[in-house]
């Protein structure tokens, strides 16, 4: 079909349509362009992201005002706290702001010594160095997990040089963090934070370090007081505490587990002491053994002699024996033996260090719920958890199972409501359910009744048509003459024409489509 062809049926049938059928048609085709007008704005507009969130309102009109320089497009959210701009150029706006200056993180570190000035004195040089140090401390600290934002304030003495004017000068630190929502440090976080500091500043200790949150709370006396030894105690005594709890309750997560397999969802309770030994102790024992008689010395001396005279010449050592003297001829016998043996004795030595934390009692508590229809075995549940917490009866271990009805009036209270409330939601959705039925339906009956009513319409303009055709017969006008029966036909098409013009108008278009 050609253009003009198409026009033309076009044309057409939008001359056989009424008033009304033409304005819904012009107001659908409007909607229609509205609708695509509103997709393709929004289909064009660019997807703004997040620049930099958790501004104060003095650093957002900064930024702003510097982004309006910039010619980049933005927008504010969460109160003015959050900076938006296009997706495809934030990467690009945050590397422009940092190197304008404009962010606040952009402190200048040991980056101030790049260029050398002239004709700085000392106080200058301590000054930048000091401000060089805050910037590279400030600049690690908030990279630590959950920390936002931090200030550091040093307050380094200045160096003297003479020697009887040095004193102890002691460093100090002030730190003022601001974490992100909903986290706070743990000691150890804070801890390293310390160290870090004492680190990385010259003659400061752990005393001088000052360390708060944006509320206010002092964190730094966690470790302040780590070497009170009072604290060190206490600390060490609720990790004792907190491992012995925990220990108690694995054992009863495993029996709970078993029970509830067992007397079912509910039906069982358990509880676990447990007397651990954190003392740590250390046994040295030594053991002597000669399997192999080794001998590692031996002296042995063995003399004899024989002499007939009593004695020998005057002044030597002949003139003393070892016989007794004897009167007569004279004679003796000398023989001596000395014997010296050394064993080398075998030791064995052993040293047994006991870790701390060893189970030195174990009592547990079962209770059963008594269920007269199906009891419970109270032996076999006791032999089967004495098997699960690894019962020892020479330590004392204690096991302690019982049967007893258990008070249920919460739970029935707590599903009772949870049905009620159930309830009361099934019948809000049935409701709903019945109103949107009903608003359907009457729309429904509504078009129902436009469309009897209309065809009702149309019924009695078809009617209104066939008498009109049937009063102007052929043997009326045969009965009348012939110019009164023009001049009457014409009246009454006038009269009709000027009372009913959107029938005529109907039924000339049927007319012409015949």
């Amino acid at each position: 079909m050609s253009l003009g062809g198409f026009i033309a049926l076009f044309k057409e049938r939008w001359q056989a349509l009424s008033r009304t059928q033409k304005i819904i048609s012009i107001l659908v085709a409007i909607g229609v362009l509205v609708c695509f007008f509103y997709i393709g704005l929004v289909a064009a507009r660019p997807v703004y992201a997040p620049l930099l969130s958790g501004l104060d309102p003095k650093e957002a009109g900064v930024i702003a005002e510097k982004l309006k320089t910039m010619k980049i497009p933005y927008q504010l959210a969460d109160q003015g706290q959050t900076i938006k701009v296009p997706e495809p150029q934030v990467y690009e706006a945050r590397i422009q702001l940092a190197s304008n200056g404009v962010l606040g993180d952009s402190g200048s570190g040991f980056e101030l010594f790049d260029q050398n000035k002239f004709g700085q004195s000392d106080f200058d040089q301590q000054v930048n160095y000091q401000r060089a140090l805050q910037e590279e401390l400030r600049r690690t600290i908030i990279h630590l997990e959950g920390v936002e934002e931090a200030r550091v304030h040093l307050v380094i003495p200045q160096k003297s040089v003479f020697a009887n004017d040095q004193g102890t000068p002691t460093a100090s630190v002030s730190v003022a963090l601001k974490l992100k929502p909903a986290v706070r440090l743990k000691p150890e976080q804070v801890q390293g934070i310390c160290d870090l500091l004492v680190g990385s500043v010259e003659g400061l200790k752990p005393e001088n370090i000052h360390i708060i949150d944006a509320e206010g709370n002092v964190l730094s006396d966690v470790f302040k007081s780590n070497n009170e030894p009072g604290v060190v105690m206490t600390r060490t005594t609720l990790d004792q505490q907190k491992l012995q709890r925990d220990y108690e309750k694995e054992l009863e997560k495993r029996v709970q587990q078993m029970l509830t397999r067992i007397t079912g969802q509910n039906n069982s309770v358990v509880m676990v002491t447990a007397d651990l030994d954190f003392n740590q102790q250390q046994t040295t024992s030594t053991t002597a053994s000669n399997p192999d008689n080794l001998k590692i010395s031996e002296h042995s001396i063995k003399e004899t002699g024989r002499g007939s005279d009593a004695g020998g010449a005057v002044g030597t050592d002949s003139n003393i024996t070892t016989a007794p003297f004897a009167q007569g001829t004279g004679s003796s016998n000398y023989s001596r033996e000395d014997n010296t043996t050394n064993y080398q004795v075998s030791t064995k030595q052993e040293t047994m260090v006991a870790a701390p934390g060893r189970v030195r009692r174990l009592s547990a508590a079962v209770v059963v719920k008594d269920n007269v229809e199906s009891p419970v075995d109270i032996l076999k549940v006791k032999d089967a958890v004495a098997a699960a917490i690894g019962y020892d009866q020479s330590r004392g271990d204690q096991i302690n199972v019982s049967s007893m009805p258990f008070d249920d009036s919460f739970q029935k209270n707590f599903d009772a409501e949870l049905a009620k409330e159930k309830s009361e939601k099934e019948k809000g959705r049935l409701y709903a359910y019945i109103i949107a039925a009903g608003v359907l339906l009457a729309v429904l009956l509504t078009l129902l009744v436009i469309f009897l009513l209309r065809r009702r319409r149309v019924a009695e303009r078809f009617a209104e048509d066939e008498e009109e055709e049937e009063f102007i017969t052929v043997g009326a006008l045969e009965a009348e003459p012939e110019q009164e029966f023009k001049d009457d036909r014409q009246e009454q098409i006038r009269k009709m024409a000027s009372e009913k013009p959107e029938d005529v108008a109907e039924i000339l278009k049927i007319w012409m489509a015949d």
